[in-house]
């Protein structure tokens, strides 16, 4: 086993995952107090699309230099400027409110920033997990991160809002800023193991920016898999953006409804990644991880979609999220195998690019299916509705939970052709793990 293989082991990663878990959380309470902030002062919706649109336009445009920088960069570096970089801009945003001088374009910046320090932060833990942690581990380390996103949908929302209304605005912001010294604290308890560079400095940084997508395109496997997680990616948004509508509909407005069915698939996420973690690692990731993506739309997509009540909703939902450790952990735990420690951030950072597209695409297509197409055909009179009535109930949020069946019939669909297609089903048996090559090859210019 190479060197960067061993070092801390989960232990050493566990300490670094514990600082990220409280920043991630902390980090999503402020989000959410930001969200509120904003919307009682403009109450305007648009206002909120674009503050959370510039984070996310930001850090899908920055990735590829992300990617190459972190390669270039000592690891231990990248992570904490990320987290640092955060707390930075949480301190002047908290010495604005002290001054009550934040507008409405500072907070913009300020999630544009946040954006971009994203960029680098995401890429930079997913390789650092490779060199910290033994292959057999590499699952069980990204159910940890999964773990971790989980915990922070459960708590933040129902903490930054009791926060909020208890202590203020600034307050929260200064929660944030310190969960964020806590984080890079943990950087410097830990030995991360630095991959060769030499490769990584002899690119520009035009080139390094593209040699991570060069990198994929060269290996079908990996294009395959990649490929994969965007249609599963997409068609898992299109149920994310429908779900509250859905449920709100249904129940008359019920928010709390709303609020519980989410907490309950968070709960799942929990569950699966703790679930991950006391088992065997697979034998055969991939088929691990698509094994997922099929209970994943079948329970969790295409049951929610024909159930009518919330514990159907909420059963479903949380049979959605306990799926995503299996999916996620096992799916990176076969990247990070695969490709060399030297190059993940350029491959990482490409990868989070494809990744994000998956967002705006699904977004322009299931706002206006939904609500111009959908919804008024599951009505009493609709044309869809005696062809689906059967199987999705129809009236208020009928359309939305015909987007659930769709795309869970399709994920299902998209599954099957893993399991069915070669080059994604033996991804992780044909394609040479990193540390059984004799080295580093750079891509030609």
């Amino acid at each position: 086993m190479t060197r960067w293989n061993r070092p801390g082991g989960l232990r050493g990663y566990s300490i670094l995952w514990a600082g990220q878990i409280l920043s991630v959380s902390a980090a999503r309470m402020v989000n959410f107090g930001f969200g509120v902030w904003l919307f009682l002062r403009t109450h305007s919706a648009v206002d909120l699309s674009v503050m959370t649109g510039a984070a996310f336009v930001a850090t899908m445009l920055v990735s590829p230099f992300a990617g190459a920088a972190i390669d270039r960069l000592p690891r231990r570096l990248t992570i904490a400027v990320g987290d640092a970089g955060t707390v930075v801009v949480l301190g002047t945003l908290l010495a604005l409110f002290a001054m009550d001088g934040v507008q409405v374009w500072q907070l913009f910046l300020a999630n544009t920033v946040i954006g971009v320090l994203v960029a680098f932060e995401v890429p930079a833990y997913t390789a650092t997990i490779s060199v910290m942690v033994a292959k057999e581990d590499l699952s069980r380390a990204n159910a940890m991160r999964t773990i971790a996103d989980s915990v922070q949908n459960v708590v933040a929302p129902t903490l930054g809002a009791i926060a909020l209304q208890w202590l203020g605005i600034d307050l929260v912001v200064l929660i944030g800023a310190l969960a964020g010294l806590v984080a890079v604290g943990t950087v410097f308890l830990v030995r991360i193991p630095q991959p060769d560079r030499t490769a990584a400095r002899a690119d520009g940084w035009w080139h390094g920016a593209w040699v991570g997508f060069r990198y994929i395109a060269a290996r079908p496997g990996l294009v395959g898999l990649q490929l994969t997680f965007f249609v599963v990616s997409m068609l898992s948004v299109m149920g994310w953006q429908v779900l509250t509508p859905m449920v709100l509909l249904r129940t008359g407005n019920d928010e709390l409804a709303a609020g519980l069915v989410q907490t309950v698939g968070a709960v799942g996420g929990v569950v699966g990644g703790v679930i991950m973690l006391l088992r065997p690692p697979p034998v055969r990731p991939v088929r691990s991880m698509l094994l997922a993506v099929l209970v994943y739309y079948s329970l969790g997509r295409i049951v929610l979609g024909m159930g009518d009540g919330m514990v159907w909703w909420a059963a479903s939902w949380f049979c959605s999220w306990m799926c995503m450790p299996f999916l996620r952990g096992n799916m990176d735990a076969i990247w990070q195998v695969k490709v060399d420690p030297a190059m993940q951030g350029r491959v990482f950072g490409a990868r989070q690019v494809i990744d994000n597209l998956a967002l705006p695409l699904a977004l322009a297509v299931i706002g206006p299916l939904a609500d111009s197409v959908l919804e008024p055909g599951m009505q009493r009179g609709g044309a869809l509705l005696p062809l689906f009535g059967s199987l999705v109930p129809g009236g208020p949020g009928g359309g939305m939970a015909l987007v659930f069946f769709g795309t869970g019939v399709l994920g299902v669909v998209v599954g099957l052709c893993g399991f069915f297609v070669r080059v994604v089903r033996d991804v992780d048996i044909d394609l040479p793990d990193h540390d059984a090559l004799p080295e580093l090859v750079s891509l030609p210019r």
